[in-house]
């Protein structure tokens, strides 16, 4: 438990942020399947999700040297192996459905796991389609034992109204196909720029596929190494410093908005408008809580389109509710979002805060006791994705 007293910061702050981990892990994934060496750039502490990601890939046989600011990823020289033991992924989704798919391709047992929060979240499309493939897969869930490897079918149909992460672990394993495949994706796509994140990066490493009319043609490709990659910052975070400077009207936050990608840039756009009344995150659900946050303490208005941020590191839209109720700001819970009344302030709760082991509710929590002070349980799960935020947050003056 954390407990957080109000503070009155003045002047102008910096507030760093850390290098994106959809980037990171993705890159990392892509490099240790080259066959070249690959440097990767970027600037702050890599966090828990990211190391998470290094760490399986070294149980695979990747070589990989830790600098500051710098990691050279040198894969293994007859590809990657299957790791002796389980899969340890930490509290990250992302890493534990690409390392789901990665174990796939091995003609041997893998278990996938991860900690409680990991264990709580559901992986069963990703489950579903790999045993459509003629895997053996354990459970719908974290851990999970797999036996591969998939055997490729011509067509195969994968549900992408919850999530994006099975697409994306496929295409970031897709080079070990020896046969053609069209993937067809079914439902609303959510988290759109993440998938095509996934797909531009692939593209610099020799994946030819295109997403044309909701269908993706599979074959062998050859992940050629660009070299040199850099890393921008975690976009997904800018909510917490818009946040921070709106509570405290005597600071002025410097960040580095910078979004190579248009992962987030639309929807931080309409964040920052003044006459906000809804608020679409089916392709940001990243943000909801400090989002969420934000409103009520501006003119508050509607989050629709994040009915998909129930299978998060916890049920964010109930969540984010709670968190807020704690701080007696009023909210109400919908099918797809949340209704935000506006015009107040946070008030110390009368209890310690549940973080729910997830990052985001957390940052929010310590944020918004800054201006009123609490206590919060479990703030160590930030590191997951910003490991400087603690220590940024005492540096408030």
């Amino acid at each position: 438990m954390e407990r957080i007293e109000p503070i009155t910061p003045k002047g102008v702050f910096e507030y760093r942020l850390p290098p994106s981990k959809s980037h990171m892990i993705r890159e990392l994934m892509l490099a240790s399947k080259s066959i070249k060496n690959t440097e990767i750039i970027f600037y702050g502490n890599p966090g828990e999700d990211i190391i998470s990601m290094s760490n399986c890939l070294e149980l695979m046989g990747v070589e990989i040297t830790k600098e500051d600011g710098k990691w050279i990823v040198k894969p293994p020289k007859n590809g990657l192996i299957a790791p002796k033991g389980k899969i340890d992924c930490g509290n990250s989704g992302t890493v534990a459905k690409i390392m789901t798919v990665l174990a796939a391709t091995f003609d041997s047992e893998i278990t996938v796991d991860g900690d409680s929060s990991l264990r709580n979240r559901s992986n069963v499309e990703l489950a579903k389609f790999l045993r459509e493939l003629g895997c053996t897969v354990s459970g719908n869930g974290f851990p999970c034992t797999i036996k591969g490897p998939m055997k490729i079918q011509t067509k195969l149909d994968i549900d992408v109204s919850k999530s994006s992460q099975p697409i994306t672990a496929l295409i970031l394993s897709s080079s070990e196909f020896k046969e053609e495949m069209n993937v067809s994706l079914l439902g609303e796509k959510v988290s759109r720029g993440y998938l095509e994140l996934t797909i531009n990066l692939a593209k610099k490493w020799g994946f030819g596929a295109e997403l044309k009319n909701n269908s993706i043609q599979f074959s062998n490709w050859d992940v050629k190494s660009p070299g040199i990659v850099k890393i921008p910052s975690e976009i997904s975070l800018y909510p917490m410093a818009l946040l921070l400077e709106k509570l405290h009207q005597d600071l002025r936050i410097k960040v580095q908005k910078h979004d190579p990608d248009n992962l987030l840039s639309s929807t931080l756009e309409e964040l920052e408008k003044t006459n906000l009344e809804i608020l679409n995150l089916v392709d940001a659900s990243d943000i909801i809580t400090p989002a969420a946050a934000l409103m009520a303490i501006s003119n508050g208005g509607e989050i629709i389109g994040a009915e998909h941020t129930k299978g998060k590191e916890s049920d964010r839209i109930i969540r984010t509710c709670e968190l807020l109720s704690a701080f007696s700001m009023n909210c109400g819970p919908k099918k797809d979002g949340i209704e935000l009344f506006g015009d107040e302030l946070p008030k110390r709760p009368q209890e310690c805060v549940k973080t729910h082991m997830d990052h985001r509710l957390a940052m929010t929590a310590v944020i918004l006791a800054t201006y009123c002070g609490a206590e919060i349980d479990n703030v160590e799960i930030i590191k997951v994705t910003h490991p400087e935020f603690m220590d940024l947050i005492y540096s408030l003056k």
